[in-house]
């Protein structure tokens, strides 16, 4: 698409240099050309993108149970917190990442039907730590407008020239479904980019969030999950959590489920806790394709239990501190800085919706 070519400017500007419709029929094939979304009737939910949808329809889907198996490592009578002393050098660390946004959600119509939909950015990258240099690379930034319950945009839309949302489609009623279009989205543009910088002698990726793909071609890739929603072990396990001290892990444990690839994973500490914090504060989790095997997903835990501590930064410098690293936060604020002013680009896409709905007619 050529950019500014799905702006309805452009065929009300090529129209308004000639005559004036003739008749009904020419005037209905006017109205045609303008119609950017189709036969689909789009409206801007008024309510800020930060409160969620102001018309729920179903709830959320419930998540699927996994099965946890704890002797992998060493048998489950014998779980301790482990402190490597060394680890297999790896030359070069890469933290891969992404950041995505709702500009503006929407109240989709199709006759009596009526459904959700959201323009949304994202923007993933890397930056790597290699012999005491950072590293940042070129973020890749993508726009999508997606719409549930199975209905998608005809074509691209451009509130500018240079803004340029692909049309997606969920088949979720739920007002939250383009959310998840757009972090699937992301998730998957974070996979490739891992993937890539996964694919090279000595390096290890560290993928913020779960790991969404199994093994890496020449190098090696961590998934870090900084907010435990679960803890997967049994109660009599989690005491040993809350022992750990900073650079100290679990035994690794596996995960295995219908809907993932098997994984091998452990729990670490990053920093001690403060005074009056929780005994988990500090702990991420971190995760390795199964198939990669036992020996190796051992000396990735150690290097990750070695490596990892150092990134922590000081409560002051982050409220997140110490789960989200140095160079994660890093590259999270660099990635939001190219997704542009979100004030702004809501505006150009409010301003569009109102001139498609006036000039159709609705």
């Amino acid at each position: 698409m050529k950019a500014g070519s799905g702006l309805p400017g452009a065929a009300i500007g090529a129209h308004t240099t000639g005559a004036p419709p003739a008749n009904d029929n020419e005037r209905r094939m006017v109205v045609e050309k303008m119609r950017l979304f189709g036969d689909l009737d789009v409206r801007v939910d008024p309510w800020q993108v930060d409160y969620g949808a102001e018309l729920p329809i179903v709830p959320e889907e419930e998540r699927f149970d996994e099965e946890i198996i704890l002797d992998i490592e060493v048998s489950p009578d014998q779980w301790q917190p482990l402190t490597p002393a060394s680890a297999n050098p790896i030359r070069r660390l890469v933290f891969v990442d992404g950041v995505r946004r709702i500009e503006a959600r929407l109240i989709v119509r199709r006759g009596e039907h009526i459904c959700h939909g959201a323009f949304g950015s994202y923007a993933v990258g890397w930056v790597s730590a290699l012999a005491n240099v950072a590293t940042c690379g070129e973020p890749r930034v993508d726009r999508v407008v997606a719409i549930g319950s199975g209905e998608q945009l005809p074509q691209t839309v451009a509130p500018l020239p240079t803004l340029l949302y692909r049309p997606v489609s969920t088949a979720s009623p739920d007002p939250d479904g383009p959310l998840h279009v757009l972090q699937d989205e992301m998730r998957g543009a974070e996979e490739r980019l891992g993937r890539e910088l996964a694919n090279a002698d000595d390096t290890l990726v560290v993928a913020d969030g779960p790991l969404t793909f199994e093994q890496p071609l020449r190098g090696a890739a961590v998934g870090y999950i900084k907010r435990l929603f679960k803890l997967y072990l049994p109660t009599e396990k989690l005491g040993l959590m809350a022992r750990l001290g900073a650079g100290e892990r679990t035994p690794i444990f596996a995960l295995r489920s219908s809907h993932r690839f098997a994984r091998y994973s452990w729990f670490l500490r990053l920093a001690p806790a403060g005074p009056g914090d929780s005994e988990l504060t500090g702990i991420v989790r971190l995760e390795v394709a199964e198939a990669v095997g036992a020996d190796a997903a051992r000396r990735l835990a150690d290097a990750t239990a070695l490596m990892l501590p150092r990134f922590a930064p000081r409560r002051w410098r982050d409220p997140r501190s110490p789960q989200n690293l140095l160079p994660i936060g890093a590259l999270e604020s660099h990635l939001r800085r190219h997704l542009g002013d979100p004030r702004l680009i809501r505006r150009h896409i409010e301003t569009l919706i109102t001139e498609e709905a006036r000039h159709a007619g609705r």
